[in-house]
């Protein structure tokens, strides 16, 4: 079983990036509640620990709010003015301990099918900031193309570390997340998430993102042109449309068939329930 054998914490952004390049093999650390969870599960052989040097600050500035990549789970779920669909992503990790130490970075780069947050900043279309060792600068990029990116391997992401994740609160746009697990404290087994706008009693620019359906959590584009530019149909049209697009896997938390059905329930659910993006918890 692999242990960790190198520990190096960063104390600032620049000694990450030094660590990181002199130890390209190095994981970055911030709470740690994945990379280091369970006695039987293989750790990185080397970790650079950036819990204090990562950003942790929220900051809304006109309609732009921006999230560092170190503020806690629970730290955003007792956050002035986050929107209702983000608040309700975040509780969706309900032990309270576990939200003391996870991190929106580490959810966010550990790219779990199960992550809390990917669904529904995938349907908010949100930006990261980000830095490596060759790029300290940083970088602003759209999260659905950063991961896109490190799903093919791009030798230019490997390295990076993700600083903040940048969000537009449009009060135009409505919003909402829905999931469903098997007790309180499970990891996610469905989430779905969505974003549009009603113009005209329509909906428009309707993003749709589902996770615990494959290995990532991911935008479903053919979902999405079903219902773009149309009125929005009652639930049961919802789920009967949206459910033969849906190929889930089988797993150890559900069968396919059954991941199906009670995913096409969480989309109805999602589009239904939203909340205008502007609006106050």
């Amino acid at each position: 079983m692999t242990k960790v054998a190198r520990y190096n914490k960063a104390a600032t952004l620049d000694e990450a990036l030094v660590a990181k390049r002199l130890d390209p093999c190095a994981a970055y650390l911030a709470g740690g509640t994945l990379l280091l969870a369970g006695d039987g599960r293989d750790k990185p052989e080397a970790v650079i620990d950036v819990g204090t040097a990562l950003p942790r600050a929220l900051r809304l500035k006109g309609d732009s709010l921006s999230i560092g990549a170190g503020t806690s789970f629970q730290e955003l779920a007792e956050a002035n003015g986050l929107p209702p669909c983000l608040r309700e992503a975040v509780l969706t990790m309900a032990n309270r301990n576990t939200r003391n130490r996870a991190t929106v970075g580490g959810n966010i780069c550990a790219d779990k099918s199960c992550s809390s947050l990917i669904p529904i900043l995938l349907a908010l279309d949100a930006g990261l900031e980000v830095v490596s060792p060759t790029r300290q600068e940083g970088e602003a990029i759209a999260l659905e193309a950063w991961l896109a990116d490190r799903d093919k391997a791009e030798p230019s992401r490997k390295d990076d570390l993700v600083l903040r994740v940048t969000l537009r609160l449009d009060p135009s746009v409505r919003a909402g997340y829905r999931r469903w697990n098997r007790v309180s404290c499970d990891l996610s087994v469905l989430g779905a998430a969505c974003a549009y706008r009603l113009e005209g009693g329509k909906l428009q620019g309707l993003r749709l993102a589902l996770g615990g359906l494959g290995p990532k959590a991911r935008r479903f584009p053919a979902i999405e042109r079903l219902f773009e530019g149309a009125a929005l149909p009652s639930r049961e049209e919802i789920e009967a449309q949206a459910a033969p697009l849906l190929n889930p896997i089988d797993d150890l938390r559900a069968s396919a068939a059954f991941k199906r059905l009670r995913g096409a329930q969480l989309i109805a659910d999602a589009l239904y329930d939203s909340t205008s993006l502007g609006a106050k918890p």
